[in-house]
């Protein structure tokens, strides 16, 4: 059901006019356990990184922070709930999608 909230979210801001989810450029990481993430790649490179937070904090990481791709994917896939999406290549849309259990 997240899952579905989550994509529904991504799909009605790129339909949509929607404020964009800033950037954490200068962050470390965030405090404490995601509650969710969804990595979204394309050509299996990482685009984003979109967490959630106890605190209710969406945050969203992609190329332009200052964190290495290997400490995103770490806390995304040690969120409670985390998910993979794959954005085509070469057309539009998802080509995959991934269901990840917690690594603690």
């Amino acid at each position: 059901m997240k899952r579905l909230a989550v994509l529904a979210a991504l799909t009605a801001a790129s339909l949509t006019q929607a404020a964009e989810v800033p950037v954490e450029k200068n962050a470390n990481g965030p405090d404490g356990h995601p509650l969710t993430a969804v990595v979204v790649t394309q050509c299996n490179l990482v685009v984003a990184v979109y967490v959630t937070m106890p605190d209710g904090r969406l945050l969203r990481f992609d190329k332009s922070a200052n964190m290495p791709v290997d400490q995103l994917l770490t806390m995304a896939y040690t969120a409670t709930r985390s998910e993979r999406v794959e954005v085509s290549c070469n057309d539009s849309g998802p080509v995959g999608f991934e269901t990840h259990q917690a690594v603690l």
